[in-house]
């Protein structure tokens, strides 16, 4: 299975990720989507994380339910009951 590249900017950029890495064309275009990928997953889980801290802050909130409607409520309110 192949990857043709086309782009020059990407390929100059492919070959001087290998070069760096002293590695070859496959293994610099491997290393750089693991890298990518384990950036995208830590990112999710640092998202996830906050959104689950978020939900625990307002789970402690007591719930307010005097059994009245939205209607029943804002009359009162107004002094319109």
């Amino acid at each position: 299975m192949g990857i043709l590249v086309r782009d020059e900017e990407i390929d100059a950029k492919v070959r001087e990720l290998a070069r760096r890495y002293g590695t070859t064309l496959q293994a610099a275009i491997g290393r750089a989507v693991d890298n990518d990928l384990k950036r995208l997953d830590e990112r999710r889980a640092r998202i996830e994380n906050a959104f689950r801290r978020v939900q625990e802050r307002v789970a402690a909130f007591p719930i307010m339910d005097d059994g009245m409607t939205h209607k029943e409520f804002f009359d009162r309110e107004y002094g319109d009951a």
